[in-house]
């Protein structure tokens, strides 16, 4: 049963703020019960006493918010270190073309439902109470995005006659692109404290109009023209600020793994189609 930081008020629902004294109120985690809270001999108050004890991050004090953000945006760098190793470890060993001939023995539909399942996995358990399961997860999609980049970056060395050409022409800049607007993005939601949770309509709707897209594409063979590149990029700056503001808002300081997970992720749908519209160039 859930029950307040604060007070230590039991609840019965699942209210994310307790309405007795409207404080955070602490989920019911494995093996916790109420004698978990102690006694504030000073305030009188009750203190919990679990590993798990979280707060808001916009409730936090200025220097664990920076301690949040800070370990936030190391997970979705080191991350996206990690994306780029494995991708040299599959193309330099040659573990690469296996996974392009195994790509290529099913219908894309196919590879793409597993990866969806993967990320689907991958986001529950990013979220989850014990450190081991969130790298797990965070593990799952690095995995997932080296594997199903594999086939679009072949193209792209294919299309430019040699590994160099694509490196300096097209995988550079696009990198280089997403990370600029990556930022710019970021420091928008920092600076101007706008809320940007109304953008949450746009990021559903985009999504499902997306996924009903890239289904059309792949059973008709239809070529994704700029344009479709064009709208994904808007799409995903979209869901940038939307995510920004809500790591921002909702996430609590324990949970900088999830968020540099759930950034990391964002990231990567945004640099596929950045690398696809440069590509069609």
């Amino acid at each position: 049963m859930p029950f307040c930081i604060k007070c230590g008020n039991q609840h019965q629902d699942e209210a994310q703020f307790c309405p007795n004294c409207g404080n955070a109120v602490a989920q019911n985690y494995e093996n916790t019960t109420q004698s978990e809270y102690i006694l504030n001999q000073s305030g009188g108050a009750a203190v919990y006493a679990s590993p798990f004890a979280v707060e808001r991050v916009a409730d936090a004090p200025t220097a664990e918010q920076a301690a949040f953000y800070r370990k936030t945006y190391l997970t979705t760098g080191f991350s996206f270190l990690a994306w780029m190793f494995l991708i040299f470890v599959l193309f330099d060993t040659g573990i690469a073309y296996n996974v392009l001939e195994a790509i290529g023995s099913v219908s894309w539909l196919l590879v793409l439902g597993i990866f969806w399942g993967a990320s689907y996995l991958g986001e529950k358990l990013i979220f989850d109470e014990t450190k081991e399961k969130q790298y797990l997860g965070l593990g799952i999609y690095i995995v997932a995005y080296a594997l199903i980049f594999v086939p679009l970056i072949n193209l792209v060395i294919y299309l430019s006659g040699n590994y160099y050409y694509a490196m300096d022409n097209v995988l550079i800049p696009a990198f280089i692109a997403t990370a600029t607007i990556f930022a710019a993005l970021t420091v928008t939601v920092f600076i101007t404290k706008t809320d940007f949770s109304f953008l949450k309509s746009f990021v559903v709707f985009g999504s499902f109009f997306a996924l009903g897209a890239i289904v059309i594409f792949t059973l008709t063979g239809a070529s994704v023209g700029s344009w479709f590149a064009i709208a994904m990029i808007a799409l995903m700056s979209g869901t940038i600020l939307y995510q920004t503001h809500q790591i921002k808002e909702e996430c609590a300081t324990t949970q900088h793994i999830g968020a540099g997970a759930m950034l990391f992720a964002s990231f990567m749908v945004l640099l596929w189609y950045v690398i696809n519209l440069l590509r069609e160039d």
